[in-house]
């Protein structure tokens, strides 16, 4: 712990009771694991139970363990939470508190790299621990070691030097093997290509940020190798490989390359002459039709994320209840058929006879099949985010400004972690409004 830290609560190993405005999320938590999960499930069952597992927090109110819990309660208008009260002698101690405590959910592996690059420094000290301990034992055993020899002896109170991880010998040599073993991403040739991955998305968030995020969702729905294949690639190409998978012109990694590769022959032999038909821009004009010859539109937002994935090829049938559509009603006087307000917006099958029945948040409506286009194989990212913009819609006494960030984000495919801020943040005020309710 670092010595000008404020001091406000008392180490103990007994629960205490402190306001909730004097605790503070650890700086390193949103930079780790971000802030777009839900918290509608825990504040369903703490608001039943009436009861929170402790929060674990340093002297000066920073949580370590318990960011869910803390936003929870908030929404919920506790006024103190219950919490234990530790102090850490450094900050890579309390570092892998704040990871250690996070085992138990369940991790994407881009939380899973950023974990890993945060226990880092702390597996290299393990590493070299345990290279210092093996070379003692060595020349104690050989008789090389002199009695006033200190030189090499092992850290003894290394904190994780008793940590089984599982690892060989020749294995604890490297320390991306320890991270690895520490955050369960397998071998550490894994982490390292994750690491490059996100690093260099990271760095393509500054300029690019809806590409960044394309990005990193590869990775975690695809794989980190094709992650890192990416991140292998010229900055020029790798740009216009994320842009064609994000116009829906590539469905696929090697559909990208193939595309770039076609846009950089056409741009040579152009002369030299500045065509926008070719290289990135390219790209986009004409994503009108991906590579296997599917539809692409821009979706109403003006956002410009791709509709890829839409088919109108399959037929909807009773086993489609439950599938995700995007309405897509062809040109009609909007005073002829008012379902057409929702063009551009997707929602979910609830029902399959004559016509079909579309859920989209704040309504039902009945749509025929040639008003819709299935979503294929949607990501799990988008299921679990849509399922929370549709609760929201259903709700009529959501505020005007958070009804606007929802139907923009109900004409999106993808979302930037700004979205999923503001997403969150209509969460939190409709949840928090509501406890009100109940509490009067």
């Amino acid at each position: 712990m670092k010595d000008n830290e404020t001091k406000l609560l008392a180490v103990s190993d007994e629960i205490q009771y402190v306001r909730l405005d004097i605790l503070k999320p650890h700086p390193r938590n949103e930079e780790v694991y971000g802030n777009s999960d839900s918290i509608t499930d825990l504040v369903e069952s703490i608001r039943l139970k009436g009861y929170v597992q402790p929060l674990l927090v340093k002297t000066d109110g920073t949580i370590i363990s318990g960011h869910r819990r803390w936003r929870t309660l908030t929404a919920l208008g506790w006024e103190k939470a219950p919490v234990k009260v530790c102090h850490f002698e450094t900050e890579e101690d309390e570092l892998f508190v704040l990871v250690a405590e996070n085992r138990h959910r369940h991790q994407t592996p881009v939380q899973r790299i950023r974990e890993g690059i945060t226990v880092e420094p702390i597996a290299r000290k393990l590493r070299n621990s345990h290279a210092a301990q093996k070379a003692y034992r060595v020349a104690n055993d050989s008789g090389e070691l002199q009695p006033s020899d200190n030189q090499g002896q092992p850290m003894e109170n290394f904190p994780l030097n008793t940590l089984d991880l599982g690892l060989t010998e020749s294995k604890m040599e490297l320390t991306e093997n320890i991270v690895a073993a520490i955050v369960g991403l397998g071998c550490g040739r894994n982490y390292r290509k994750g690491r490059t991955a996100v690093k260099a998305a990271d760095d393509l968030k500054k300029d690019c940020p809806q590409l960044a995020s394309l990005w990193l969702d590869i990775i975690n729905e695809r794989s980190i190798d094709a992650g890192y294949q990416i991140a292998k690639m010229p900055e020029d190409k790798r740009r216009v490989t994320l842009e064609a998978i994000a116009s829906g012109a590539a469905k696929t990694l090697k559909q990208a390359k193939a595309l770039s590769k076609a846009n950089s022959r056409k741009s040579s032999s152009a002369e030299g002459v500045k065509d926008n038909s070719n290289g990135s821009e390219g790209v986009r004009d004409n994503s009108d039709r991906n590579l296997e010859g599917e539809t692409n539109t821009e979706n109403a937002s003006g956002t410009g994320v791709s509709t890829d994935g839409l088919t109108t090829e399959k037929c909807v049938t009773q086993n489609s209840v439950g599938s995700w559509v995007v309405v897509k009603i062809p040109f009609i006087p909007k005073d002829k058929i008012p379902e057409r307000k929702w063009n551009g917006f997707w929602g979910r099958i609830t029902e399959v006879g004559t016509t079909i029945k579309v859920n989209l948040g704040s309504e039902v409506v009945s749509l025929l099949q040639s008003d819709i286009e299935l979503i294929e194989n949607p990501t799990p990212s988008f299921c679990q985010v849509a399922e929370r913009i549709l609760r929201l819609q259903s709700f009529d006494t959501v505020h005007e400004f958070g009804k606007v960030i929802l139907n923009r984000m109900q004409q999106a495919f993808s979302w930037d972690a700004a979205a999923l801020a503001y997403l969150d943040a209509v969460e939190q005020i409709e949840l928090a409004r509501r406890a009100i309710e109940r509490a009067l």
